[in-house]
């Protein structure tokens, strides 16, 4: 009795260990995160932001020389940002030319990948390749949670062992 008790508890940590597995341990709850991107010919000042899925970016943009802009794949976002302001103008392409003034752009990244942002506005020479990007990654453990699993099924095989190893000292 005690040896199916302990058979069927290994059996139902070890499915609960590989839906962990599965499903990923969750790192952190989504944050606020703050970016103040710096544009200049032909550059963007970060060129990268690395963030969690479910993160609200709040982005605020500041033209060191000329006119740029600020196009986000993926989340229809355009903007115009002008030197010396503290303002700058947003808009959702797919809406058409609805200008609006803000101060910071406020989105919430709901997609793991990669999603280049680049300058919309034609800024000189180089402008094609003024982009950066931004990376958002999955929010769980993965090679934890495999470490875990592997972990687990190691430790199980070696209860196995030494329950079959018992048993046969006692025949």
């Amino acid at each position: 009795m005690k040896l199916k008790l302990l058979i069927i508890s290994i059996l139902l940590i070890s499915i609960g260990a590989f839906l962990g597995w599965l499903f990923g341990f969750p790192l952190k709850a989504p944050e606020r995160k703050d970016f103040v991107i710096k544009a200049r010919q032909y550059s963007y000042d970060p060129p990268k932001l690395d963030v969690n899925l479910g993160d609200t970016l709040h982005i605020k943009l500041v033209s060191l020389d000329v006119i740029h802009g600020f196009y986000l794949e993926g989340y229809d976002i355009d903007a115009e940002i002008k030197p010396n302001v503290k303002l700058f103008k947003v808009r959702q392409p797919s809406e058409g030319f609805n200008w609006k003034d803000t101060s910071e752009i406020s989105i919430v990244v709901n997609k793991t990948g990669k999603s280049r942002y680049r300058c919309s506005h034609t800024c000189g020479n180089m402008h094609p390749f003024m982009q950066g990007e931004i990376i958002v990654h999955p929010n769980r453990l993965l090679h934890i949670s495999i470490g875990v699993l592997i972990g687990f099924v190691v430790s199980i095989l070696f209860i196995f062992y030494q329950l079959i190893k018992k048993m046969k000292r006692h025949e």
